[in-house]
């Protein structure tokens, strides 16, 4: 197994810990479910290490013979990893881990650090599972056979969660049909009916009956079953929309690139227009939980007695429609006076007969542990098999504590409590089982105006996000994690809604471990397009003398929503000349030709941003094949967000796409609507930021059009 982790534990069998001069500090889990020894290692005190330098963990039998080896590569300014090695086979018995820091050529570089580890051997009810991820195990695997009649298969899930039953049938033979359990039929082909088919059922812990029915004989090419995570999406029906963009209808769009990889939505089941999406979605044994607010949890509040609460939940709607399967109660954030009382309600609203089967889901800004009463809310979690969405809301620069992204701040970032990791482990140590009834909530939102995680200009959103799935998937921290989910369309553009949906198969139902994408986390295509910088990376052309400069506009990337992050207050200002527009222009490099990508920018008034009008802005893109039926410059916030009447600020934002004809090409701004007109008042300033090229993810249409 290769494999990189930052590390916590599951089913602790012995913690140690050392710390030597000119040696690494090691600390090593034994984790029997899956099947690992997992060393932590953090070798930041042994000073700068050369470049291209490894860490070589070994596991030591009798007479310190070496039976696991694994070599892991350090990355450049990290100083912290973990390495796991795949002892699932391992006899039970006292072990010792050697681990150390190599040279480029091999050499020792310090001490090694020597640990012992007991190991107790695989979880039983783990045996015959093959691990491919943190939160995909696959469970049974047939490939070639020929089924007359009926045939049954029986499989163990080690825990209750989803599963994923995908088939292939030959293309001779009858009609195949799957039935799972009390499901009844999941999966059905018809006389040459050879595509790949899926279904995703929820099963309880324990063995279950999968029946294949073939009265004419059939041959079953494949056939595969993963215990998978619960796949929620926030919410059903919600995106952002530019301009007619994307081009067919929003429930059309769900059903065509979003709804094949979940299992569950949040979605408003009094909507009459969703109600038929809403049914099929059920009737094929995927969930559907309604947002609710949370009652009495805000700072300062009240205290509210459990029998109150559960008045409270159980006439919620996600409660009282049989189209919905439970109840997502928004948002729990900081100290919680009424959490024993939330334990309490949800422990007796189990006990009813009328809601014993409705789900209740807490919807949690950060996991708290601080006191008495979140724990009690968390152990009634737990005890009823509810679970926490957890929301991880991390937009790609923080200024609290990302301030200068770069990939291996990101990476680091990551591993901390207000990351991922960090909050993970404490998440274990409070509660060891807390992680099966965790949903990680991944932020998607992506739309200056609303909300935009996408905060630096020269990051890649989308491969930021993939970095926090791949933890979410490989590191030991998140063992047996029970969800993942995404956070929300409506804030979302469709690109990024169809990359989430792309990472939830990627890595909650393919049980990937690599990263979904080989782009760069660094955009290199422009640079400083925040012009942080001065004009750095720019060719200026003023039209006068004094009519470009850089400025800073405290303030404004708190309205272009810039989540967190303070980065977008500085911009280019120009003021409009009379002798002709002010340009700025840069080369944009690294390109491959017929690759698409999109260019983004925003622009305002530098003096008066209450002017609801899109500014006299002309935005030139040289050698490459712009698609404008795909690209737009619209006035935000829009009225999906704010009320118009009040609403005192607005910004631009251009979005185009082309595809690159070669490996370099050019843009040009002008503060003139054209070369001859001004298109808008002379003498007025408008500044220019959040400039960046990044690859667009393409639609199945695009590729194709792409690759011919």
């Amino acid at each position: 197994m290769n494999r990189r982790f930052v590390l916590c534990f599951a089913f602790l069998v012995i913690d140690c810990s050392n710390s030597v001069s000119g040696a690494p500090s090691v600390a090593v889990r034994a984790m029997p479910e899956p099947g690992w020894i997992a060393v932590q290692v953090d070798y930041g005190k042994m000073g700068p290490l050369p470049e291209g330098a490894s860490i070589q963990v070994q596991l030591l039998g009798a007479r310190r013979l070496a039976i696991s080896r694994q070599v892991e590569r350090l990355r450049p300014e990290e100083s912290t990893i973990s390495v796991v090695l795949d002892v699932a086979g391992l006899q039970p018995g006292g072990y010792l881990t050697r681990t150390a820091i190599l040279s480029p050529a091999g050499e020792p570089i310090g001490e090694p650090a020597e640990m012992p580890v007991t190991w107790t051997g695989r979880s039983q009810e783990f045996q015959g599972v093959r691990i491919l991820n943190n939160v995909v195990w696959e469970l049974m695997r047939v490939d070639k056979e020929t089924i007359d009649g009926t045939r049954t298969y029986l499989f163990n899930s080690p825990k209750r969660r989803w599963v994923y039953v995908a088939a292939i049938a030959g293309a001779a033979g009858g009609p195949l049909r799957l039935s799972l359990d009390d499901y009844g039929e999941i999966l059905s082909f018809d006389n040459d009916d050879t595509a790949v088919k899926e279904a995703m059922r929820y099963l309880p812990k324990g063995t279950h009956e999968l029946v294949i029915d073939a009265p004419a004989s059939a041959t079953l090419d494949s056939l595969v079953v993963r215990s998978i995570p619960e796949l929620i999406l926030h919410e059903l029906s919600g995106l952002k929309y530019y301009n007619g963009i994307p081009d067919i209808p929003v429930l059309e769009f769900y059903d065509t690139y979003v709804l094949n990889n979940m299992n569950t939505l949040i979605a408003d089941v009094r909507n009459p227009t969703l109600r038929p999406v809403v049914e099929k979605w059920r009737q094929k044994g995927s969930r559907v939980l309604v947002n609710t607010s949370a009652k009495g949890v805000a700072e300062g509040i009240e205290y509210c007695p459990p029998e109150e609460l559960v008045t409270y939940i159980s006439s919620s709607t996600g409660y009282t429609s049989p189209l919905a399967d439970g109840t997502m109660l928004d948002e729990f954030s900081g100290p919680c006076v009424n959490c024993p009382s939330y334990a309490a309600a949800l422990r007796a609203l189990k006990t009813m007969p009328t809601f014993k089967n409705k789900l209740l889901y807490f919807y949690d800004t950060n996991i708290e542990f601080n006191d008495e009463q979140a724990r009690t809310r968390l152990r009634a979690v737990v005890a009823t098999d509810s679970v926490i969405m957890w929301e991880r809301y991390l937009g790609t620069g923080w200024d609290k504590f990302l301030p200068h992204p770069s990939e291996a701040a990101a990476r680091n970032f990551l591993k901390t409590e207000y990351g991922l990791v960090g909050m993970a482990r404490t998440c274990r140590r409070f509660e060891p089982q807390a992680i099966e009834h965790l949903a990680v909530c991944f932020g998607f939102f992506s739309t200056p105006g609303g909300h935009t995680l996408s905060t630096t200009p020269y990051v890649n959103h989308k491969v930021f996000l993939d970095m926090q799935f791949n933890v979410v998937a490989n590191d030991p921290a998140f063992w047996g994690t029970y969800g993942l989910m995404g956070y929300h369309s409506s804030y979302s553009d469709e690109e990024t809604l169809r990359w989430i949906s792309r990472l939830f198969r990627h890595y909650g139902i393919e049980g990937n471990t690599q990263s979904a994408t080989n782009d760069s986390y660094r955009s290199s295509y422009l640079s400083n397009g925040d012009f942080v910088d001065g004009t750095v990376g720019w060719s200026i052309m003023p039209a006068e003398q004094g009519s470009i400069e850089t400025a800073r506009l405290p303030g404004l990337s708190r309205l272009q929503a810039r989540y967190g992050s303070s980065e977008g207050d500085t911009g280019l200002v120009t003021t409009r000349s009379v002798k002709g527009p002010n340009r700025i222009t840069q080369e944009i490099k690294n390109l491959e030709p017929g690759k698409l990508y999109t260019f983004r920018m925003i622009a305002c008034d530098f003096n008066d941003q209450a002017k609801r009008e899109k500014p006299a802005v002309s935005v030139k893109l040289a050698n490459v094949k712009v698609l404008p039926d795909k690209s737009f410059a619209t006035i935000f916030p829009d009225a999906s967000f704010v009320d118009v009447g009040d609403q005192k600020t607005w910004l631009t934002y251009y979005w185009y796409l082309f595809r690159a004809r070669d490996q370099t090409a050019r843009v040009t701004i002008t503060d003139w609507a054209a070369d001859d007109l001004a298109g808008g008042p002379i003498g007025q300033q408008l500044i220019f930021n959040y400039i960046q090229v990044h690859p667009y993810y393409p639609t199945d249409e695009l590729m194709v059009s792409t690759e011919q």
